[in-house]
C-alpha cells in the first residue's frame, strides 16, 4: 500500500501540468496510521477538511506528516511553490480490523464504512465490528457451523411421605372378636348373633385407608380399633427431547397439554381460551467458534392446582403451580451441564379428635386421629449441545427401529407354521441422530 501511495503522490506532485486532471486523488489510510509525504517542490500551505479525522504536521519545506486520527472521510489540499492550484486528495480512513479478522476487509461507503468477508467465530466477528465502530455496516458471513443440536434429559423426582395414626374405643352389645385389616379391605366385625359392620358403620374406623388392629372382649362387648399407616415412595417422569436450532434462534419444547378456561372478550361475551401446562423448554444457542457454544436455557414445569383454583360462571378453573428458571452458560460441543434445585414442597396435617377427651395426656390418643402428609418434588435437567451439519443430499438414511416390521409381509404358511416374525440376521438398529457432528 505504501508503494501505491508513493506513486500517486509522485504523480500529483511532479506533474504540475496535470494538476487539474489529478483532482481528488484517492488516498487510503488505516486509523492510527502515519504517513510521511515528500514533494520535489517546496510546500507552502496545506488544508484539511475535517481536522478531527486527519492531522497534518510540517516537517520541513518539502515534507509533511499525515496522521489518521479517526475513521471517516476528509479532503486534503496541498499548495506547492510556483503553482496556483492545489493538489486535492480524498482521504478514506478505515479502522484496523485485520488483527481481529484477517479474512475481512473494510471499504468506505456513503456515510460510513462497510465490513465484509468471512469470520471464523462469533468472537472474531464481534471484535472486528467493535473495531469498525457502531455505524459500520456488517456484511460478513460465517465459515463455521451454525446449527446446534441440543439433547435434554428432564427428570422430575417426587418423594411422598404419609403417616396416619388413629384409635377408637366402642361398645358392642353382641359378642366381638379380634382382627387385622388392610386398607380398604376390613370387612367388619360381627358377633355370632349379628352386630354392626365396621365399614358400614359411619365414622367408626379412624382411618379406613389404613391398616387397622381391632381388639375386643367378648364377655363385655368392648372393642378398640387402632389404625396406622406409614408410606414412603417416589416416582419420576422423564422426557428426552432433542432440538436443533440455528445459531441465535430459539427452539422450544412442550410435553403436557392445554386446559380450557372461560374469558370475556371486548363485547363482554364469554369465550373459551386455552392455557398450556406441563414441561416446557426454550433454548437459544449461539455458536462462538468451531468448538464453543453459548446456550441460553429457560425451563419451566407447571401443573394444575384445583385447590387454589376459582369458580367462575359455575365452572371450576384451576390455577397453575409453576417452577421456572432462566440461565445462560458457555461450554464446548458435547459437554453437559445440570440444572437442579427446582424444588417444591407440599405439607398437609389434619387432626380429628373428640372434644375434651382428645386433649387428655396419654389417654387422649384413644380419642383422636392424626394424619401427616408431605410431598417433595425436584426437577433435574441434563443439557448437552452438539455442533452439527445437515446430512448430504441424497444420503442414505439409517434404518429406523421397527422398519423391518413395516416391510414384512408374512404368508399364510408363515402364520400357520409359526414363522411370521421377521429375522434381523444378527443386526441391530438404533435411533439415528439428527445430523452429523463436526
Amino acid at each position: 500500500m505504501n508503494k501505491v501511495k508513493m506513486i500517486l503522490l509522485a504523480i500529483g506532485l511532479l506533474s504540475s501540468a496535470l494538476v487539474n486532471a489529478l483532482d481528488n486523488i484517492d488516498l487510503k489510510m488505516i486509523s492510527g496510521e502515519q504517513y510521511q509525504m515528500r514533494a520535489p517542490e517546496p510546500i507552502v500551505r496545506t488544508a484539511v477538511g475535517n481536522p478531527e479525522v486527519l492531522s497534518v504536521k510540517v516537517i520541513n519545506s518539502r515534507e509533511i506528516l499525515l496522521t489518521a486520527k479517526a475513521d471517516g472521510k476528509t479532503s486534503l489540499m496541498v499548495w506547492k511553490q510556483g503553482y496556483r492550484n492545489p493538489l486535492r486528495y480524498q482521504v478514506d480512513i478505515t479502522p484496523d480490523i485485520g488483527k481481529f479478522a484477517p479474512t475481512t476487509r473494510v471499504q468506505a461507503i456513503q456515510g460510513g464504512i462497510m465490513v465484509s468477508g468471512a469470520v471464523a467465530s462469533l468472537a472474531e466477528h464481534d471484535s472486528a465490528m467493535a473495531a469498525a465502530g457502531k455505524s459500520a455496516v456488517d456484511s460478513t458471513h460465517s465459515t463455521g457451523p451454525i446449527q446446534v443440536q441440543t439433547d435434554i434429559r428432564i427428570v422430575e423426582i417426587s418423594r411422598n411421605e404419609l403417616k396416619s395414626v388413629g384409635s377408637l374405643l366402642a361398645k358392642n352389645t353382641l359378642n366381638t372378636t379380634a382382627a387385622v385389616g388392610t386398607p380398604g379391605s376390613f370387612s367388619g366385625v360381627e358377633g355370632t348373633n349379628g352386630g354392626f359392620n365396621l365399614l358400614t358403620q359411619s365414622g367408626f374406623l379412624p382411618n379406613t385407608d389404613s391398616y387397622s388392629l381391632l381388639i375386643g372382649k367378648a364377655q363385655r362387648g368392648l372393642l378398640g380399633v387402632i389404625s396406622a399407616l406409614q408410606n414412603n415412595g417416589y416416582a419420576y417422569t422423564l422426557a428426552e427431547p432433542s432440538l436443533v436450532a440455528l445459531s441465535g434462534h430459539t427452539a422450544s419444547f412442550l410435553a403436557g397439554g392445554e386446559f380450557p378456561y372461560p374469558a370475556s372478550n371486548q363485547n363482554g361475551e364469554i369465550e373459551i381460551e386455552y392455557r398450556e401446562f406441563g414441561v416446557r423448554l426454550k433454548l437459544t444457542p449461539t455458536v462462538l467458534d468451531n468448538q464453543n457454544i453459548m446456550l441460553k436455557v429457560a425451563p419451566e414445569v407447571s401443573e394444575l392446582d384445583f385447590v387454589s383454583g376459582i369458580q367462575t360462571g359455575g365452572v371450576a378453573v384451576p390455577s397453575l403451580r409453576v417452577r421456572r428458571t432462566d440461565t445462560a452458560v458457555q461450554l464446548a460441543s458435547g459437554e453437559s451441564f445440570i440444572i437442579s434445585g427446582l424444588i417444591s414442597t407440599r405439607t398437609a396435617s389434619n387432626a380429628d379428635k373428640f372434644p375434651g377427651l382428645g386433649d387428655i395426656p396419654i389417654l387422649g390418643a384413644f380419642f383422636r386421629s392424626t394424619r401427616f402428609e408431605r410431598e417433595d418434588k425436584e426437577l433435574i435437567m441434563i443439557v448437552t449441545p452438539h455442533l452439527v451439519r445437515p446430512m448430504a443430499a441424497q444420503a442414505r438414511l439409517p434404518e429406523l427401529p421397527g422398519e423391518i416390521y413395516r416391510r414384512h409381509q408374512p404368508s399364510f404358511g408363515d402364520i400357520l407354521f409359526g414363522d411370521a416374525q421377521p429375522e434381523y440376521s444378527g443386526k441391530t438398529w438404533s435411533s439415528p441422530g439428527v445430523g452429523f457432528s463436526d
